[in-house]
């Protein structure tokens, strides 16, 4: 199934226009397309998963417009179109 993606970080500017498509198998989650993202553009995956290999706490993502924390976190099952949008960490008052 293809993805949108879509990328608030700053360091969407490194990243060539492919960027904006992911195919992922039918059964893919939020978890497996970070994953795949990332090893798409290894220069950017420290910025997304930690020295474990873990997703980092401070990484934000979207789903369609709504937070995978009030679905199944990063175990959010995708569906062929949906739009993944990756956001850094948000803070002020």
């Amino acid at each position: 199934m293809r993805i949108e993606v879509e990328i608030g970080f700053s360091f969407k500017r490194s990243l060539d226009g492919a960027y904006r498509w992911l195919d992922l198998p039918e059964t893919a989650d939020v978890d497996a397309a970070i994953r795949a993202w990332a090893d798409r553009y290894p220069h950017v995956k420290p910025r997304l998963l930690n020295e474990d290999g873990e997703i980092r706490r401070n990484v934000n993502a979207l789903i369609n417009g709504e937070n995978v924390t009030l679905r199944d976190g990063f175990g959010t099952a995708l569906e062929a179109g949906d739009r993944l949008t990756l956001l850094p960490p948000v803070g002020g008052g």
